[in-house]
Order: structure tokens, then C-alpha cells, then sequence
């Protein structure tokens, strides 16, 4: 499969968790819902990895640079279910939509 199918399933997916997020912080604090979240993750790491999804070799320059994205995921992720928790989320998720434009910027500067 290509990188429209991969593509067009990640925004059904983020649709999917954006919703359901703010449903789960009805009852879980914003904290509960990262742990949660954190914990899913490393299942579906670990079930890719099950199946056969190939992985790069851990050299101190791929260790790095992935927990740095990790922290900044994770953060981000804090940061949302908080906007979510204290706000709309018909005006955060639009909001919060905008980092894909700074990424777009950013990667034309570097």
C-alpha cells in the first residue's frame, strides 16, 4: 500500500482519536488519558514488531533524535488532552490542526 492509503487512514485515525479524547476526558484526567495512550502505543509497537515490521539498527543518532520526538509527542500529547479538558474541542482540534503548516515551513529551512 502506498502513502495516500497510509496517509488518508492517519487522518480518519487522529479524527477518530480527537473525538474520542474528549469523550475519555469526561471521567480520566488529562494525565490518565496520556498514560493510556502511552501504554496503547508501545502495544502497537510491540505487535508491529510481532509481525514483521522491520527496524532500524539502535545507533546513538537513532536513539537520540527518537526520544527527543518522543518527548515532544508526548508533551504535545499532554498539552492536547489539557486544551481538550478545558475547552471546545470544535475550536482546539482546529487549532491544534495548524502544526502541520509549521512542519511544512520547517522542513523547507532545514
Amino acid at each position: 500500500m502506498g502513502w495516500l492509503f497510509y496517509s488518508l487512514t492517519t487522518v480518519a485515525l487522529f479524527a477518530l482519536w480527537s473525538l474520542l479524547g474528549k469523550i475519555a476526558l469526561r471521567t480520566a484526567t488529562p494525565v490518565q488519558t496520556t498514560l493510556l495512550y502511552g501504554i496503547a502505543a508501545a502495544l502497537v509497537a510491540l505487535a508491529a514488531i510481532a509481525v514483521g515490521q522491520r527496524t532500524a539498527g539502535w545507533s546513538p543518532g537513532t536513539i537520540w533524535v527518537g526520544v527527543l520526538s518522543a518527548a515532544c509527542g508526548a508533551l504535545g500529547l499532554l498539552t492536547f488532552y489539557l486544551a481538550l479538558d478545558r475547552g471546545s474541542a470544535s475550536l482546539a482540534v482546529p487549532v491544534i490542526g495548524f502544526y502541520p503548516a509549521v512542519v511544512a515551513v520547517a522542513a523547507v529551512l532545514f
